[in-house]
């Protein structure tokens, strides 16, 4: 009789153990992996910015002017634009974008019949990788993935039955407790933190500085990941459909490539692979439409200065200073490699 409850005890101890942490988890939702918020908890561990910038856009007003982009890109300013082209402008830019998560939201936005009259699209060089997954969080979400693909099933469970999910939870149910006051990730217009409120173009001294070389390095790991030989040829299928939908629309659109640190972009170009790619993807998005190039060497790029806490990221008054040369402003000095305006190569489709 004792044996049996010895063994009841090792059968149904791990069963409810197991069973708490994934309710637990489940409760919390640490990486917002489902659509309930059971708790009302406004900032989780990870934040599914797609489903909150598509809540936005389902209630705002039609946009004039549209970013779209990483997050190299929702640290800009979109109230810069309308200096240039008037109306109301909203950043859409979600963390770790492919070229889907566009496409994703212009054809959203054209079902609610919310188009924009302008949009800005930056590119990622190193997005375009073909082993480069789409985003877990853009095949979650039924209003953006236009694709025949969805999220495993065995992603959901994975996740709730991890430890990491279980330090998480802990994590930001501490948070929540201690300060259970909402401070959204993106103010009304889209920007990260504070980026709406910046709008200098150069501050008032200007320091030469440069990374340490374990910044330069962490920026070229996350390049090279995954082996990046092949460009992916449905991202760039999804280059050619933005502009047929914005074509279709009468949409002025505006694509460029994101810029990098001047020594991260030097080790790429010491890499033999990762240079001859870099030079083919240029290459092969001229094929379909003009762009303007902020992937160079330039006074710019190549001092620390105009960037964040690593070689990726720009600062918002970088972010002002690439709107300003694709706006053409002739009253903001710009160094001349500075966004190379590359045209579309004439006799293609």
């Amino acid at each position: 009789m004792q044996i049996k409850r010895w063994i009841q005890f090792y059968i149904f101890i791990p069963i409810i153990s197991i069973s708490l942490i994934f309710t637990f988890n489940f409760i919390i939702d640490p990486y917002s992996m489902t659509q309930y918020n059971i708790l009302n908890i406004p900032n989780k561990f990870a934040r599914d910015d797609r489903k909150e910038k598509v809540a936005k856009l389902y209630t705002e007003e039609r946009y004039t002017n549209m970013l779209f982009g990483s997050s190299h890109v929702y640290s800009m300013n979109p109230l810069i634009t309308e200096k240039y082209l008037g109306g109301r402008s909203y950043n859409a830019g979600v963390g770790t974008a492919r070229v889907e998560d566009h496409l994703g939201f212009l054809l959203y936005l054209e079902r609610i019949k919310k188009l924009p009259k302008n949009i800005i699209i930056g590119l990622d060089f190193y997005s375009f990788n073909q082993n480069l997954e789409t985003n877990k969080y853009f095949l979650l979400n039924d209003d953006l993935n236009f694709l025949e693909q969805t999220a495993s099933s065995d992603l959901y469970f994975s996740k709730f039955l991890s430890l990491d999910a279980l330090r998480a939870s802990f994590k930001t149910l501490k948070n929540f407790l201690k300060d259970s006051q909402d401070t959204p990730r993106f103010d009304k217009f889209g920007s990260v933190g504070t980026a709406s409120s910046v709008l200098s173009y150069y501050p008032q001294k200007i320091e030469h500085t440069s990374f340490d070389k374990k910044k330069v390095e962490d920026g070229y790991k996350d390049v090279k990941t995954l082996q990046y030989t092949d460009i992916s040829q449905n991202r760039l299928q999804y280059i050619k459909d933005i502009t047929l939908l914005c074509q279709k629309h009468n949409i002025n659109y505006t694509f460029f490539i994101t810029p990098l640190n001047g020594q991260l972009l030097q080790k790429i170009e010491q890499d033999t692979v990762l240079s001859m790619t870099l030079t083919t993807f240029k290459y092969q998005l001229s094929l379909i439409t003009n762009y303007y190039d902020f992937l160079t060497h330039n006074s710019i790029n190549d001092n620390r200065f105009y960037f964040g806490g690593d070689t990726m990221h720009t600062k918002t008054f970088t972010g002002n200073l690439v709107l300003a040369r694709l706006f053409h402003d002739s009253n903001i000095s710009l160094p001349k490699n500075f966004g190379l305006f590359a045209p579309k190569i004439e006799g293609q489709p």
